[in-house]
């Protein structure tokens, strides 16, 4: 039998239950924009330059290389998206180096956002979980190289 009174069970409940909905909120908005993006990666066709595919979504091209005469550490996202969204997994890395790796982050938590959602799996347990660890410094390490490549193309 329970040992705490009626009265403590009524004020710890709803910040348990509120905790949980949030939970469940952010996993289903997770979800959902996770699949959300695969699919939109999905209907772009990647441009062959490399870069630019975000322009078929009606966005301008990037204007951080305009003003900045250096590529943006984000160009070739899109199109690395795209590319791994059609099983081009080199080209995909060619286009950024970072870009497969954040992909497959963002359909894993596609996929898995039912299963978080029903359990109301808490993000501090994934982001405490030596695998997410790994695959986030992985995913850093990738766009790090990425710039500096960029860099040292521009000034070396």
């Amino acid at each position: 039998m329970n040992a705490q009174p009626l009265g403590a069970l009524s004020q710890t409940a709803p910040a348990s239950v509120s905790y949980a909905l949030l939970t469940r909120a952010f996993w289903l908005v997770a979800g959902l924009v996770g699949w959300a993006v695969v699919g939109a990666a999905a209907w772009l066709n990647p441009d062959a330059r490399g870069f630019g595919t975000h322009q078929q979504l009606g966005l301008p091209p990037c204007m951080f290389e305009a003003y900045a005469h250096v590529p943006c550490p984000g160009c070739g996202l899109t199109t690395s998206f795209a590319h791994m969204a059609h099983g081009h997994i080199l080209q995909a890395f060619g286009a950024h180096l970072m870009g497969p790796f954040l992909f497959l982050l963002t359909l894993g938590v596609a996929v898995a956002s039912p299963w978080a959602v029903r359990r109301a799996l808490p993000l501090s347990a994934v982001l405490a979980h030596r695998a997410t660890t790994a695959a986030l410094s992985t995913t850093l390490a990738a766009g790090l190289v990425t710039l500096a490549i960029r860099m040292g193309r521009h000034f070396l």
